[in-house]
């Protein structure tokens, strides 16, 4: 992809000057550009005071390294969804001045006011009532908007494309369909004429990316650790550092073994796909927005939403999945009781008398916002999300998830995939060299190599969920080394409990 140094400031100024209608034509890009994971921003700001925004794609190594084909495609499928957004609703949105698929870019409005994230930051020491008061007053603005969108139907789940003047519909390019390397998985991206095609879909990228792409913090057993789940930063940090030895030692995120357990996982989560779909069908798929998080929700000072931004991953979906409330500060945060009560007030104040078709039950948007974390696997705790899945299972919601896990490891499909992802594993010695490696650069590497080789072979002899009650047990044992003590202390030799 192109480098940094590419992008042509003076022909941007050029271009937002040829585009200013009156006088004032003057204009200079305010300090330096912004960065997002995806894009890098510049404010290009008129003698008036006047702001327009010039928003590209990031071509560095930091960016999400999307093929070219790509990003045109999410040029011009976010130009067209402000653009029928701008001509029938009443959602605010930025509007678009100019735009390229060539070389690609959006030069648009300014957003007024500033985002609920920098909102929220400027709360941070006001009253736990107060910022819940902020919270759930732009939720209920949330579902109001939600419910202006229900009525924004298509025939078809896709990406908004215009062809010809009029609008269509093309392949998804939701999130959990092309971020992290999945665009990469050979598959079908739509449109989806039906609901359970589109499940079925993101649960086939979900096995594309078990079967082949690099499974990040994501292990089975072992949630990632994450500060809220314990009692102080401190004790934190030194369990994240565990937890970290743990998973090098063997390659366990990376492993065969735990890509199986993610596999077997998906395929019970598979069977309670029909459970996800509306009863009615017929009656076409709203737009939604892919990611109403603090950063892309912009408000005034009285805390009114003044502008949703980033649209370029937005697409049609089912109704249920619109009306599955945003986590705030993002989606991967479940929203609280409080704010969901004010997301549904607002949806359903805003709808008054209308009946919106099909009739979606609530509980099923906090079954979809589950379904949604573990296909996109973009959260920490995924066994969270596949424990709230499975007690939906027609079959064995009864039993322990666990035990289902191990009876299924018999059969021809568990079987097949395991010899298969088994194959490509990465060879032992190149394990070990990465394991010396890591745990030789401080002096502390040898103890905390053979804390996380008994943790390894405790965790071997009794398999379990490891979550803050284990990692907090670990804090309360020495671990000497046996060249230090004639013996272990019994909690050392002790089997902690699972989470």
């Amino acid at each position: 992809m192109a480098s940094e140094v590419s992008l042509n400031v003076a022909a941007v100024l050029d271009l937002a000057a040829s585009l200013r209608p009156g006088p004032c034509t003057a204009c200079q890009v305010m300090g330096t550009p912004l960065y997002g994971s995806f894009n890098k921003v510049l404010i290009v700001r008129f003698d008036d005071g006047l702001k327009w925004i010039f928003r590209t794609p990031r071509r560095d190594k930091n960016g999400q390294n999307l093929p070219p084909r790509l990003l045109k495609a999410l040029i011009g499928s976010e130009v067209t969804t402000l653009n029928f957004l701008a001509r029938h609703s009443t959602v605010p949105v930025p509007r678009v001045l100019a735009y390229s698929v060539g070389v690609p870019y959006i030069l648009m409005t300014c957003a007024l006011g500033q985002s609920f994230s920098a909102f929220m930051r400027r709360m941070q020491n006001a009253s736990s009532r107060d910022k819940l008061h902020a919270t759930t007053k732009v939720m209920k603005q949330l579902g109001e908007m939600c419910f202006e969108m229900s009525k924004l139907r298509f025939e078809k789940i896709g990406s908004i494309q215009e062809r010809d003047g009029r609008f269509g519909l093309g392949e998804m390019h939701a999130p959990a369909f092309i971020f992290q390397d999945r665009h990469s998985i050979i598959m079908d991206r739509g449109p989806f004429s039906r609901e359970q095609d589109y499940y079925k879909a993101l649960s086939k990228a979900f096995f594309g990316h078990v079967h082949g792409l690099s499974m990040s913090h994501h292990f089975f057993w072992g949630p990632f650790p994450e500060l809220p789940a314990y009692p102080d930063p401190e004790s934190h940090r030194i369990i994240l550092d565990r937890w970290n030895d743990f998973v090098t030692v063997d390659d366990k995120i990376e492993s065969s073994e735990n890509r199986v357990q993610y596999h077997t996982a998906g395929t019970l989560v598979e069977d309670i796909i029909p459970q996800l779909c509306a009863s009615q069908t017929g009656m076409g798929f709203p737009l939604g927005h892919a990611d109403l998080s603090s950063s892309n929700i912009f408000v005034d000072e009285s805390c009114n939403i003044t502008c949703i931004i980033d649209w370029e991953f937005a697409s049609t979906m089912p109704l249920g999945q619109l009306l599955t409330a945003p986590g705030l500060p993002n989606q991967r945060r479940l929203p609280s009781a409080a704010e969901l009560v004010a997301f549904r007030t607002g949806f359903e104040a805003a709808a008054g008398n209308t009946i919106v078709e099909p009739r979606i039950p609530w509980i099923l948007t906090d079954v979809l916002w589950h379904y949604m974390r573990w296909v996109h696997l973009d959260t920490g705790d995924d066994y969270r999300h596949f424990e709230a899945l499975f007690s939906l299972h027609p079959e064995f919601a009864a039993r322990d998830p666990l035990l289902i896990i191990d009876e299924l490891q018999g059969s021809v499909d568990i079987q097949e995939a395991r010899q298969y992802l088994k194959a490509r594993e990465r060879e032992p010695d190149e394990i070990k060299r990465d394991e010396d490696w890591y745990f030789g650069v401080t002096d502390e590497g040898p103890r905390q190599r053979r804390i996380a080789e008994i943790l390894t072979k405790r965790f071997w002899l009794r398999r379990q969920i490891l979550g803050p009650r284990f990692w907090m047990e670990t804090l309360r044992e020495d671990f000497r080394d046996p060249e230090e003590s004639s013996g272990r202390s019994n909690s050392d030799s002790r089997m902690p409990d699972g989470a």
